[in-house]
């Protein structure tokens, strides 16, 4: 591979949430900390340089996006996941969590319910909740580290009259990389029973081989007219930092409402970096992302080979993209707050509490795989030690 990722950056006193907020959440400092969903690796060579070109300017005023910009993201789209989009369609956001809550603020109304699949990503819950809509779970099915989605019990929640489905694709924690198949029973389900699907992609750049990710906007009209569509750079080229997501309307009348809420809440604009990261990632970072998904996909194997040779009753979901990884501990006879315990004072490895994720995540945790496989290999022979 022709990048550094397996160069260990130390990243103490740069104030990075990953590591300053271990105190406050494992109760104290001395954890290897793979928890929060961003990665130890530098980001591609040509950002670092656009950055500092534009830094040099040294003025910083009001910036706007242009042609180039959003050619970028047409281009990108188009090329890794063969989705032609308008780019007239295109609202911009530091976040998908601020744009979730503005599609919940825009498309529903309070008492609404909103469907979720669980376990997922801890936000989804706040976001229905903070607006005071209705929770309504549509939990996954393990079949032994498999998750799939239940959909008889789905078309029930919208036959009981959901007015939005916020879809996770790919999904965090599980891993799964939805196939065509099962987008299109969802979208069948949502023009069945008219229900708005906001659909996360942020994670869609990051798949293994043998997957594909399929925006499910782009299966056809009638699904394309009812999704919004979240997408980022951000996890894919580890520029978070720098906030930069879009969302994809169906048509200019709800975009029209998309960016007159997303001016409600104060998102104007980007800031000038996140328009130089997502336009330079977009245009510079395909050869950089094709060999940090082999480095992911061989710490994967390093984590299910570990595993499987120690004497530990711990296992890893069936991981078909991301680089958040789903651990089972639910064979070691140790309750919730065991396993947390054993893993903050014994292995001293900071993973991510796997009841943030829903009731179904009792006895699991989530590990971030995307640091350099020395550290990963540490993080794990660490987990199986206290629990051997």
């Amino acid at each position: 591979m022709g990048y550094k990722f397996n160069e260990v950056i130390n990243r103490e006193n740069t104030r990075s949430a990953k590591f300053e907020y271990r105190e406050k959440l494992f109760g104290r400092s001395d954890v290897l900390p793979l928890w929060v969903a961003d990665m130890d690796f530098a980001s591609v060579p040509e950002l670092q340089t656009a950055l500092i070109e534009r830094a040099q300017h040294n003025l910083y005023g009001y910036t706007t996006f242009d042609d180039d910009i959003l050619s970028s993201i047409k281009n990108w789209l188009s090329k890794r996941h063969q989705y032609d989009i308008n780019t007239d369609l295109l609202s911009f956001s530091p976040g998908v969590i601020p744009s979730l809550h503005a599609l919940v603020q825009v498309f529903t109304e309070e008492n609404d319910s909103i469907v979720i699949q669980t376990p997922v990503y801890p936000p989804f819950f706040s976001v229905v909740k903070l607006h005071n809509r209705e929770l309504v779970e549509n939990p996954l099915i393990n079949r032994n580290g498999h998750y799939e989605m239940d959909f008889e019990q789905l078309e029930e929640t919208f036959k009981n009259g959901a007015k939005a489905f916020i879809l996770c694709s790919p999904h965090n924690p599980v891993g799964r990389v939805w196939t065509k198949e099962e987008l299109q029973k969802i979208a069948d389900l949502c023009v069945q029973y008219n229900v708005y699907l906001f659909s996360d992609e942020i994670h869609a750049d990051i798949v293994f081989s043998g997957h594909q990710h399929t925006p499910i906007a782009s299966l056809n009209h009638d699904i394309e007219q009812l999704t919004f569509t979240l997408m980022a750079p951000s996890k894919t080229f580890n520029i978070a930092g720098l906030q930069a997501s879009y969302v994809i309307s169906p048509n200019e009348e709800l975009k029209k409402k998309v960016d007159q809420q997303l001016m409600r809440q104060g998102f104007a604009s980007l800031n000038t970096f996140a328009f130089i990261a997502l336009e330079t990632v977009y245009n510079h970072g395909e050869n950089w992302l094709d060999d940090l998904i082999i480095q992911l996909e061989n710490n994967k194997k390093l984590i299910d080979q570990k595993l499987a040779n120690s004497s530990v009753d711990i296992t890893a979901a069936d991981t078909e993209g991301t680089y958040l990884i789903w651990l089972d501990f639910t064979k070691t006879g140790l309750s919730h707050e065991e396993i947390k315990k054993k893993l903050n004072n014994e292995a001293k490895v900071g993973l991510n509490d796997g009841k943030s994720f829903g009731d179904q995540g009792e006895q699991y945790m989530r590990i971030n795989i995307a640091s350099p496989a020395q550290v990963i290999e540490e993080g794990i022979d660490r987990i199986i030690k206290a629990f051997e």
